[in-house]
């Protein structure tokens, strides 16, 4: 298989698309089902969603970091630039704001804090968007 310039830019695409479909969900369906869930069960129930979607989202997070780099070290346009700056975001939003609140709820239900996951999450949402959408416009200047 050779893996050709177009290739790194159309698999980028797919998984830009891919994480903006998850974070979506995770943005209006997951994160507020965090404020239905019974107290007493709680915990379970948000170890066991950081457990799988963990299984998930990370490795398709990496790859995108490498693809960014890839990327940009193939074609040095705009695009490129935004895409390795959004996931580099991402990973700085994810590790200093969502991390540390997923650690406190491990503890147990509460309010304020997911709440803040909820408001804070709204960075990565409208990251992997323009993330996407300049992941889009590569896959347009291709074809």
């Amino acid at each position: 298989m050779i893996v050709s310039t177009e290739n790194i830019v159309l698999f980028n695409f797919i998984m830009s698309l891919l994480m903006l479909g998850v974070i979506l969900t995770t943005q209006i369906v997951n994160y507020p089902l965090f404020l239905c869930v019974i107290k007493s069960n709680f915990k379970k129930y948000h170890s066991t969603y950081v457990n799988k979607i963990s299984l998930i989202v990370m490795p398709i997070m990496l790859l995108e970091l490498v693809l960014s780099i890839l990327l940009l070290s193939i074609i040095q346009n705009l695009s490129s630039i935004i895409i390795l700056l959004s996931i580099m975001l991402i990973f700085l939003s994810t590790i200093f704001l969502q991390v540390p609140v997923h650690q406190k709820l491990e503890n147990g239900y509460n309010n304020q804090s997911i709440n803040y996951l909820i408001n804070t999450n709204w960075i990565r949402t409208l990251l992997w968007a323009i993330k996407s959408t300049a992941s889009y416009n590569l896959v347009k200047g291709l074809l």
